[in-house]
């Protein structure tokens, strides 16, 4: 039995902007396709923890991690939406995953 793919997504835009539409869409594909998908929201990306449709991937498997700095900087509280870290667990995401793609 094979190892399943990992896809780590990075997503630096409002959930207004057509590029986060766009990763969402990848995001639920991709889970559809039984593979792990990590996805960090990074500079205004952390404006989509309010993102409805990116947060019901999570109940679908997506792991979805937020800048807790950029949370921070934009007076956005700390939940459970996501796990909050540091551009380390980033770099993991991206040494650990077989395919990354950055939205902006």
């Amino acid at each position: 039995m094979s190892e399943k793919k990992k896809l780590g997504i990075l997503i630096a835009a409002p959930a207004t902007a057509k590029s986060s539409k766009t990763a969402v869409r990848l995001a639920e594909t991709a889970l559809a396709k039984n593979v792990d998908v990590y996805l960090y929201l990074i500079d205004d990306g952390v404006y989509n923890l309010d993102n409805q449709p990116l947060l019901s991937l999570t109940k679908r498997g997506l792991k979805l991690f937020a800048c807790a700095y950029g949370a921070q900087q934009r007076g956005l509280p700390v939940s459970d939406k996501a796990t909050f870290s540091g551009l380390v667990v980033l770099s993991d995401i991206i040494n650990g995953c077989d395919r990354f793609i950055s939205f902006n």
